[in-house]
């Protein structure tokens, strides 16, 4: 697991205010967006006096509130509401100016920022690895398994040069999106479950269950929790950390368990899928690019996954 240290959040001189720059423009388009000083600091992975240190010296830089405080919520000032969609406008100017200058970059790392369960649970994993080392010798690869970013544009600029991605909305333009893998909603249903031996489970199915989920996953049950087709007799869904802490629950017939494609952990025929159509998982790049590698990566991600069935055996 790769953790690097955000250079987001790094105070001017003791007494000093700092010029307007990308970390305080980034730190308050933040919090212009969750309005909630604790949220906003997570996403920026840094603590609250950190982020209301750079808020501070925007605001003293401008000489305006952007925001008002009290002990209950933020809210922004009218000068912040004026400022918000230029301030947009400066920061994505900048992420595309250092997008024009990666051609000159003489590192030979790339990083990419993976999901967890790839690393422990997709065979395939080393195989792209190795492919990827093959297509591209003489660079290293760099594995980050912290979520996407919300900001995708901001994370491909400054944090990783790729990532895989299963987008449940639109994405901003500077993104390009390379479809790479399918993907099924699957549950995982033992032969103590009820519902063991159907071909394919409706939404009408789940009436009155339990299911599992980890927290990779969050986007999708979000997604079925408001499909009309969802019984009124709901069922109930619980976060877990990985399937290893509900394993005897799923034997034992107690509940099934969410997972959007099939591990040789379970038996492929405890897989039932949910007729509830997904996004495809993407590969996410900067469009404009200028690097050779990274169309090379494109395209090595594109024919590892075009061929996962082929190279692990199961075509």
């Amino acid at each position: 697991m790769c953790y690097t240290e955000s250079n987001l959040i790094l105070p001017a001189g003791k007494g000093e205010v700092s010029p307007m720059n990308d970390r305080q423009l980034l730190c308050f388009l933040t919090l212009s967006r969750t309005l909630n000083f604790t949220a906003a600091a997570r996403e920026l992975y840094c603590t609250q006096p950190a982020l209301s240190y750079q808020i501070r010296n925007l605001e003293k830089e401008l000489d305006l509130a952007l925001f008002t405080r009290s002990t209950t919520q933020v809210a922004l000032t009218e000068a912040g509401r004026a400022f918000a969609p230029r301030a947009a406008e400066i920061y994505r100017s900048m992420l595309n100016a250092r997008t024009a200058l990666k051609g000159f970059a003489r590192r030979r790392t790339l990083t990419l920022r993976l999901p967890p369960v790839l690393l422990q649970r997709d065979p395939i994993y080393p195989i792209l690895m190795a492919r990827l080392h093959a297509a591209l010798p003489g660079y290293e690869f760099a594995v980050d398994t912290r979520p996407v970013s919300r900001n995708p544009h901001e994370m491909l600029c400054s944090e990783a040069d790729a990532a895989l991605y299963l987008p449940f909305g639109p994405l901003q333009p500077e993104i390009e999106r390379t479809p790479i893998l399918h993907n099924t909603f699957y549950l995982i249903v033992s032969p103590e479950h009820p519902l063991t031996g159907r071909s394919t489970l409706a939404l009408a199915d789940l009436a009155g269950q339990q299911l599992f989920y980890e927290p990779l996953y969050q986007e999708m049950v979000d997604l079925a929790v408001v499909q009309p087709g969802l019984p009124f007799s709901a069922p109930s869904w619980h976060m877990v950390e990985n399937y290893e802490c509900v394993y005897n629950d799923l034997l034992a017939g107690r509940g099934m368990f969410l997972c959007p494609m099939k591990y040789p952990a379970f038996p492929a025929a405890w897989y039932l899928p949910l007729q509830l159509p997904l996004p495809d998982t993407c590969l996410l790049t900067l469009r404009d690019d200028p690097r050779p590698e990274i169309q090379r990566l494109r395209e090595v991600f594109t024919a590892v996954y075009a061929s996962r069935a082929k190279l692990l055996g199961e075509a």
